[in-house]
């Protein structure tokens, strides 16, 4: 019975070439844009490359201060490094601690000999660094504690910034290369991420320790820095609790007790997807309602539209279905009929669908639509292109989960309209 149900389905999709068209194009723009944004979201919160450990990873950064002298509280963008080495990096509830600054204007990268150059996204951080963010070495290393410790200038590059130099991985280690206007000498190339990872996306990473800065305390308060954390731990409140009572000691004895405020941090990476501000806390409720009545926009509006078409058709065929309820077809193997010719048309919509969805992604056409759905402040810039990997394309329970959705919207768009028109008595229909 289905395969008659299937080639009776084909027979009048060959029939009605235009119908058949605008339905498959469709599920395919349905199922792309869906699918488009389940995969950006999947790229933010999934454990993908490099973020294999995202996890149990948590993030830490913004604070606001009081200190002696000063009539209003003050902000800092991070850490110091003596909160550091203080605290961070001897919690007894966390694995490893890294800390890292982020520089949110494009640094200009010189080829040796030449003078063009190129804007990258550049990170500074410790070798910690590398143990909480799994790159894969193309080449060569990371820079090594010493080389943090004394400030030398090494660096490792991502491998698309290597082939923009004019050097394959192997032939990159050694050279000498000018990142924001600075030397540096190669050390490790690595495969890029996606720019849509603000946690962990970088186009080249230095040690920090090569600005004279880095253990810059802010006025007032020596514990206030510039230095963003990042954090292994699988006990979110214990790592807290360590973090306050430290600042509450500090408080106490440096600040005469005026406050200072985390903002509810550390926090995890998932939260941290959510906002480029620390200090604000995401209601993950209301980013699951705002996520999901998008992705119901994004798929209903579609079924809408198909709904009155197939009532269109419908009524069309109604000489069809009464001649053969005449004959003795009952109204259930009439609606299966119905039923079938649509899941038909919307599998061959799937199929198109995926197949635009990797093209939109793997020639990087969607950039604004990436950008608006992910909160990196890099992506608006027209320099930085947005990369899909592999896994992050080929991820089957995303691109199954949208199809099922698809496939349920799409046959109570057919159920409704067909339901209606065989309810008809046969003298009707046969008008």
């Amino acid at each position: 019975m289905i395969i008659t149900h299937l080639k009776q389905a084909w027979q009048l999709l060959k029939q009605n070439k235009l119908f058949s068209t605008i339905y498959i194009v469709g599920t395919a723009l349905a199922i792309a844009s869906t699918t488009i944004f389940a995969i950006i979201y999947y790229v933010r919160l999934a454990p993908v490359y490099p973020d294999y450990q995202k996890n149990r990873i948590l993030t830490f950064s913004t604070i606001l201060y009081e200190a002696p002298g000063y009539s209003y509280p003050r902000y800092a963008p991070g850490v110091s490094y003596k909160a550091m080495t203080e605290c961070f990096n001897n919690l007894k509830s966390a694995e490893l601690a890294s800390a890292y600054i982020v520089d949110w204007n494009l640094s200009p990268v010189f080829a040796p000999g030449s003078k063009t150059s190129f804007d990258i996204v550049k990170r500074l951080a410790d070798p910690a660094y590398f143990n909480i963010i799994n790159y894969e070495f193309l080449s060569g290393r990371p820079f090594t504690q010493e080389e943090f410790d004394a400030g030398s200038h090494k660096a490792v590059i991502s491998d698309r910034v290597a082939n923009k130099l004019g050097f394959t991985p192997d032939q990159a280690i050694g050279q000498s290369v000018n990142i924001g206007f600075v030397d540096f000498e190669i050390c490790g190339v690595y495969r890029e991420g996606s720019a849509i990872s603000n946690l962990s996306y970088a186009q080249a990473i230095a040690p920090y320790t090569i600005n004279s800065y880095y253990n810059f305390g802010y006025p007032g308060c020596a514990v206030a820095g510039n230095l963003s954390v990042l954090m292994l731990s699988d006990d979110e409140e214990a790592v807290r609790a360590e973090i306050d009572e430290y600042f509450r000691k500090y408080s106490s004895t440096e600040l005469e007790g005026k406050k200072i405020e985390s903002f509810n941090q550390p926090r995890s990476a998932l939260k941290a997807a959510f906002t480029l501000n620390a200090e604000f806390e995401p209601d993950m409720i209301e980013v699951v309602k705002k996520n999901f009545l998008i992705l119901l926009t994004l798929l209903i509006v579609p079924a809408l539209n198909l709904s009155g078409m197939i009532a269109s058709r419908m009524d069309s065929r109604m000489g069809e279905l009464g001649v053969r309820k005449s004959f003795g077809a009952t109204r259930g193997a009439l609606l299966s009929q119905v039923l079938w010719e649509n899941l038909w048309l919307t599998v061959i919509g799937g199929v198109v669908g995926l197949a635009l969805t990797w093209l939109l992604l793997s020639t990087n056409m969607v950039s604004t639509f990436t950008a608006i759905l992910a909160t990196a402040n890099y992506l608006n810039d027209p320099s930085v292109t947005i990369r899909f990997t592999a896994d992050m394309l080929f991820a089957p329970a995303i691109f199954g989960f949208t199809f099922l959705f698809c496939v349920m919207l799409n046959i109570l768009s057919a159920l409704i309209p067909a339901y209606s028109s065989l309810r008809r008595p046969i003298v009707t229909s046969l008008k």
